[in-house]
């Protein structure tokens, strides 16, 4: 199946704190982590669209000291080990989509009765491709989860049955407005971007003198327009939405794959913990 990728907003330079601290004051820091490699679309004519999503490329280091601890000789009996207990994040940062838990790891959420499959993802590690969900929803077909290198449910990924649409995409536009309406709700702060392509037509027309002259116009096309679906496939049109609360964000946009199927992608992100990550690597700075 062909993705489509769309790239949009920021591109990060090495100077992370101070550029974090730009966008923080323009309320867009966030929307770097709301938009993945898969609602992305690749660089087409639309200059709005030129820009590349760095920010997830950016994880923080593990940093790891070899070698055993050094042994002392002493008289004293040695105190009794202390075994701590596994801490339990899956409350910690409340209920994921799905029914899944952010936070938890891999082997709490494979407790949760899910089945999960190893998938390579460009610049993310640790995903899996989840079936049995606690709670499934009929109008996606597949989900993928990633916990990152810290091994803790980040990020989530949702996508939309195939739909033999008409030309006008009409079927995946109301989708697209259906959850819409369910991700203002949930999460507030919806944000439409749409870029349409832009026909333009010449028309003849009389100038100051009664001559014939050309002149050209430059007509948007409209979303769910007679080609809407051609255009979506092509990249000449791209729609998508962003969501967002103080803990949690995401991405809906609708596709076209290669057989000229629409459908849609959700993407969740949990920005507590996107914010925790990003201090911990700040602090070691």
């Amino acid at each position: 199946m062909k993705k489509t990728y769309l790239f949009f907003f920021f591109a990060l330079t090495a100077a992370m704190p101070l550029r974090a601290a730009e966008m923080l004051e323009d309320g867009k820091f966030y929307e770097d982590v709301l938009i993945s490699d898969d609602i992305k679309m690749e660089e087409s004519s639309n200059s709005a669209m030129e820009k590349a999503s760095e920010l997830l490329k950016r994880k923080p280091k593990v940093i790891k000291i070899e070698g055993a601890p050094l042994e002392f000789r002493s008289s004293r009996p040695k105190p009794a080990a202390v075994v701590s207990k596994p801490v339990d994040t899956t409350t910690k940062y409340g209920e994921a989509p799905f029914g899944l838990s952010w936070g938890a790891t891999y082997n709490q959420t494979k407790a949760l009765g899910v089945d999960m499959q190893k998938v390579e993802r460009k610049d993310s590690v640790n995903d899996f491709i989840v079936t049995k969900l606690p709670k499934p929803l009929a109008d996606f077909r597949q989900v993928i989860v990633s916990f990152g290198e810290n091994n803790s449910l980040w990020r989530l990924s949702a996508y939309g049955k195939l739909i033999d649409d008409n030309a006008s995409a009409a079927k995946a536009v109301h989708l697209y407005r259906k959850y819409y309406k369910l991700l203002a709700q949930k999460y507030g702060n919806a944000k439409e971007f749409y870029t349409p392509k832009i026909t333009i037509v010449e028309k003849t027309v009389k100038d100051e003198y009664g001559k014939d002259k050309i002149e050209t116009e430059k007509i948007s096309e409209p979303i769910g327009g007679a080609n809407f679906l051609q255009e979506l496939k092509s990249g000449e049109a791209v729609l998508y939405a962003t969501f967002e609360d103080e803990n949690v964000g995401a991405a809906l946009a609708v596709n076209v794959d290669g057989d000229g199927k629409s459908y849609l992608i959700i993407d969740y992100t949990n920005l507590r913990i996107f914010r925790e990550r990003e201090q911990k690597t700040l602090d070691a700075l």
